[in-house]
């Protein structure tokens, strides 16, 4: 038996919090004790596959700077469309040489996404890329990019295949819209996907665990939206509240300052085509 929070807060960025609020004891007059056979069971469950990766991936796409919004294809004649793993161990070594040629440290971070014929192709965010390896399409490129503020990347088309790169202008919002690439789909697979649910440069910024909160706060409640078998969830900005929360024997040390916060809604004003060129075909066959 050991004493367990009711609610765990982590911290993404200056404005952006997690709350998570573990299902058990509701009192206000007590302490939630949760035993080791329950724990297990939690564990088990948060630890699967496919969330580990969504919120892997939702806090790197947060808690780091990016500057593009990158989609890149495999060219079959230059590559091997159908083989994610040595296109993994291809681009990592191709970024490390270009890191050396640009003088400038790339970051990135990918998700694959499967065709139906079951070849792959690259969704992710660019961050460190000097202007120079960049460049606007032109003929006979798509006529349609020609006239976009999408740019292209000639030394990534020239290894790998066609690419292209849409600047970020809505940070918060790209980073939740680039989750939905992680799909359940993806993580049921097995073989050659292996790790591979992700990928990404190293080292990025993750969420960092900011406090525990051992009693019931009916404002951390309500900003806890997304209900999930043994906790619930919320994303929240511009949070006026205080840290630490302590345990100190039976004493609570602080008592919690709501503002209230904001609920996180980081898809008002945005539209994915914005940073994604193939958005609208992407819908018709149902990826989106």
């Amino acid at each position: 038996m050991g004493v367990s929070p009711l609610y765990s807060i982590h911290q993404y960025t200056d404005e952006v919090y997690k709350v998570v609020a573990f299902k058990g004891v509701r009192d206000s007059d007590h302490i939630h004790v949760r035993d080791q056979e329950t724990d297990q069971h939690y564990d088990t469950k948060l630890n699967e596959a496919f969330c580990r990766a969504k919120s892997m991936v939702l806090q790197y796409a947060l808690c780091n700077s990016w500057d593009w919004f990158f989609t890149g294809t495999l060219d079959e004649t230059k590559f091997d469309r159908y083989d994610l793993d040595a296109y993994q161990q291809k681009f990592s070594q191709f970024i490390r040489d270009k890191c050396k040629s640009y003088g400038m440290q790339v970051q990135y971070l990918l998700i694959p996404e499967q065709h139906k014929n079951g070849a792959w192709h690259i969704h992710g965010m660019l961050a460190n890329l000097p202007c120079s390896a960049l460049r606007r399409f032109r003929p006979p490129e798509p006529q349609a990019l020609v006239h976009s503020t999408f740019l292209n990347w000639p030394d990534y088309m020239q290894k790998f295949g066609f690419c292209s790169l849409g600047p970020i202008k809505h940070p918060k919002a790209t980073a939740f819209y680039i989750t939905k690439y992680v799909s359940k789909e993806l993580s049921r697979r097995g073989g050659d996907l292996g790790k591979h649910l992700y990928f990404h440069s190293r080292p990025l910024k993750k969420a960092q665990h900011a406090s525990n909160v051992y009693c019931y706060n009916p404002g951390l409640d309500a900003v806890c939206i997304h209900d999930h078998d043994f906790c619930k969830m919320g994303m929240v900005q511009d949070a006026a509240w205080m840290f630490p929360y302590q345990w100190d024997g039976v004493e609570i040390v602080n008592e919690i300052q709501l503002d209230p916060p904001k609920p996180l809604e980081p898809e008002a004003d945005f539209h994915p085509k914005e940073i994604e060129p193939f958005y609208e075909q992407m819908k018709l066959e149902g990826i989106v």
